[in-house]
């Protein structure tokens, strides 16, 4: 048996939790299974911290979502992790022993979680802040058929809103309080779910991204060990442009790119931190070997340039394209 620990953005039943076991629990390392510890964080900076310090093999970070777009505190900490120039001090800088190996895709089904069955009764519903702009459609309907106002409480996680209810005691209060959250937090915690599939659009899904060490990964992740994978690879990188008032500095950047017949993925920009009105650039394009070409032009041009993985894309990737266009 091998143990491997998994950080994650806890605590369990978040739906970081449900991607961390769908990344890991599958695996099998030569015929031998995995025993896999998961690790609930505390926050998304706790899961890079704990890669960081060595304190696990892998760790998952939300990405992106579907409905609300990039998660920008990720970013920024890949930015304060892998950009050396937006480092006040770069001689201090050390860069990571870790990457990004892998990706997973979550579908987000938020339900309504209460021990009360009366939605009318509902005087105040616990959820992560993000989740409200994704039941909108579910919430103004809430708002309709009750005679009251009903308030909405932010707190850190979904899992968290569900364990809020769990330690309600009175059943008076319980019938008044609800949560929205994931099945599995429902299930951690034993409050049942009322209704199902609260969020505006079906197709609702976060992207997470999986941190793995450099050397001495204990699992490979590839199409020939996980069937989910595709054969095809993306680059994650970032870079500042080294003359960033220069007319059509970023056009020129771009052109690399085309030049060696690179088709880029996307393209985000945070701020860097060097000075205002500057931005770090993550672009992920996919992979080919006309890439390794094209970094060495970049070099001269950006400054900071650095890899931060480069990954097999899941199939649920096409699978999703693939459906949105039948539609």
């Amino acid at each position: 048996m091998v143990e491997i620990k998994v950080a994650y953005l806890g605590p369990p039943g978040t739906y970081s939790h449900q991607a961390a076991r769908q990344q890991f629990e599958p695996y099998s390392i030569e015929n031998e299974s995995i025993n896999v510890l998961y690790l609930p964080q505390p926050s998304i900076s706790g899961c890079f911290k704990a890669i960081g310090a060595g304190l696990c093999d892998y760790s998952l970070i939300p990405f992106e979502n579907t409905s609300n777009g990039q998660v920008v505190l990720s970013y920024d900490l890949f930015r304060d992790w892998f950009v050396e120039a937006s480092h006040k001090n770069s001689e201090e800088f050390t860069e990571p022993q870790f990457e990004v190996v892998a990706e997973q895709f979550v579908a987000i089904h938020h339900n309504l979680i209460s021990y009360g069955s009366d939605l009318k009764d509902i005087e105040r519903i616990y959820s992560h802040p993000q989740v409200w702009s994704q039941c909108n459609k579910f919430l103004d309907h809430l708002d309709d058929i009750v005679d009251h106002k009903i308030e909405r409480i932010d707190v850190s996680s979904t899992s968290k809103a569900v364990s809020v209810l769990s330690d309600i005691k009175s059943k008076a209060e319980r019938k008044k309080c609800a949560a929205i959250a994931s099945a599995m937090a429902s299930e951690v915690h034993g409050v049942p779910i009322v209704k199902t599939s609260v969020e505006d659009f079906q197709g609702n899904t976060t992207r997470f991204l999986v941190l793995g060490k450099k050397k001495n990964s204990p699992v490979k992740i590839n199409p020939i060990v996980n069937k989910k994978l595709s054969p095809m690879k993306v680059t994650l990188l970032t870079f500042v442009i080294k003359n960033n008032d220069n007319f059509g500095s970023l056009c020129n950047i771009l052109q690399v790119f085309k030049q060696h017949n690179l088709n880029l993925q996307t393209i985000t920009t945070r701020p860097s931190v060097i000075s205002p009105w500057r931005y770090v650039f993550f672009v992920e394009v996919w992979y080919t070997e006309e890439l390794s070409a094209a970094l060495i032009e970049l070099r001269s041009m950006v400054l900071s340039l650095t890899v931060i993985g480069s990954f097999y894309r899941a199939k649920k990737f096409f699978e999703m394209i693939s459906s949105s266009s039948q539609e």
